[in-house]
């Protein structure tokens, strides 16, 4: 190719056209570049960078937020993230961005295959859709694409049917249609009274695709209201919503939320921030449950003695496991004298007791702490294993202190495995060094 960048830095015909001065400054920087490549290779990725930017800016003129004007993507996640993300929106990470046109060059190939396919018709893409609920408040999104499908009835007549599709990206194909994704197409459907609507994945690993089809389902309406109005009447308010992810124990959502530092999900709201507390693991050091387990055991007509893992029908193990975990035997749990004792001892050192229990779910907290005030024990917080968490022992007592220090002061640790105790308290003297650091180097 004569133009090309191989033949300019390459024919002596080009350089020999040069004059002496201009030839000896173009071989002085010929050579500076060859010195340091790398400034290539940054201004590549640079340019890369700038242009996805350029891109995201230029489709977010179309998404600047209107009170009352909501996102169908957002509205099954977190009532305080969605305030948050329309009342200061953050520009996206350099990952994000990444994600953000992927996807858009997924969405352009998909597009490209229906339309070559001949099976189907792509009568629009982005397709804007309203789904108004009163005067004030609507959900406004827009379409991936638009497909007409023609099928042919008994009676060899051709009929037609307008079908959504909505396109998620994914890292792996998932067993079933993701609940964002499921409200957001469901917004569609009810705007535009659509019988169904297709959400297709595609694994970004792979390759694979895998189509849901989606029915109307008119009680949705009645969802989607709810939540837009107790998004929408707290903005009016210039209040922000409940911590929705935070009270329904959604912990991932939260420590994978870019407004976690702003939003503060692990601060107790009964307890003040830079306060000095002392964490109980409840069933080592408060309360015996044996007594409860042993009362289960006998409920199926077990001996007590019997150790739960012996349990040989797996029906019956699991019916063990329900009623264990259930509020039911609760006020059977015993207290631990010592525990009582060690509570007492911290409460007048200016500490703040906090309970935690990786073996109790937490179903069982208004019971659990009405067994413990019972017993005289009054704790700020219980802290038990939300439903999903399949977090070990030592995992979850590990990362939900860590999350407590970063509002509070962790003075204390109690917990009857000597391991446990020493690798959390461990992690915790390593996060206020780094700290320490970090605020030294400012």
């Amino acid at each position: 190719m004569a133009g090309s960048l191989d033949n300019f830095l390459h024919d002596p015909t080009d350089v020999g056209a040069l004059g002496e001065e201009e030839r000896k400054e173009f071989e002085e920087w010929v050579s500076k570049i060859l010195s340091n490549p790398e400034t290539i290779s940054s201004m590549v990725e640079k340019a890369l960078h700038d242009g996805m930017q350029s891109e995201w800016e230029e489709d977010s003129l179309g998404h600047k937020f209107k009170l009352g004007s909501y996102y169908p993507s957002l509205i099954e996640r977190c009532l305080r993230l969605q305030a948050y993300s329309y009342l200061y929106p953050e520009p996206p990470s350099k990952e994000e961005l990444a994600i953000f046109r992927e996807g858009s060059a997924i969405h352009e190939i998909i597009a490209l295959s229906l339309r070559r396919s001949g099976l189907v018709s792509v009568e629009g893409s982005e397709v804007v859709v309203d789904l108004v609920f009163n005067e004030e408040a609507k959900l406004h999104g827009r379409i991936d694409d638009l497909l007409l499908i023609r099928l042919s009835g008994e009676s060899n007549s051709n009929f037609k049917l307008f079908v959504p599709l909505e396109i998620k990206s994914a890292q792996s194909l998932p067993d079933e249609p993701k609940p964002s994704h499921y409200y957001q197409l469901s917004t569609y459907l009810l705007a535009k009274k659509f019988p169904m609507g297709v959400l297709l994945y595609w694994a970004k690993r792979g390759g694979g695709v895998k189509a849901y089809p989606i029915s109307r389902d008119d009680v949705m309406y009645s969802v989607l209201r709810e939540r837009v109005f107790e998004l929408h009447e707290a903005l009016k308010r210039n209040d922000f919503p409940q911590k929705e992810a935070a009270l329904n124990h959604d912990y991932f959502q939260c420590e994978h939320c870019g407004y976690l530092e702003r939003c503060n999900p692990f601060l107790i709201n009964s307890v003040s921030h830079g306060s000095k507390i002392a964490l109980f693991d409840i069933d080592s050091t408060l309360l015996d449950p044996l007594p409860r387990r042993k009362a289960a055991l006998r409920e199926l007509g077990l001996p007590s003695t019997m150790r739960p893992s012996d349990i040989d029908n797996e029906e019956t193990r699991e019916t063990f496991w329900d009623l264990f975990n259930s509020p039911k035997f609760v006020e059977l749990d015993t207290l631990i004298e010592q525990g009582r004792a060690k509570v007492y001892e911290q409460i007048e050192l200016g500490r703040v007791p906090v309970g935690i229990s990786s073996s109790r779910h937490d179903v069982l907290v208004e019971a659990t702490r009405a067994r413990l005030a019972n017993l005289g024990i009054s704790l700020a917080n219980l802290i038990l294993r939300e439903n999903g968490n399949y977090d070990t022992d030592l995992r979850f007592k590990l990362k939900w202190a860590l999350r407590l220090e970063t509002n509070y002061t962790v003075s204390e640790y109690f917990d009857r495995d000597a391991t446990t105790c020493s690798m959390v308290l461990k992690s915790i003297s390593e996060v206020r060094e780094k700290k320490s650091a970090k605020a030294g180097k400012a």
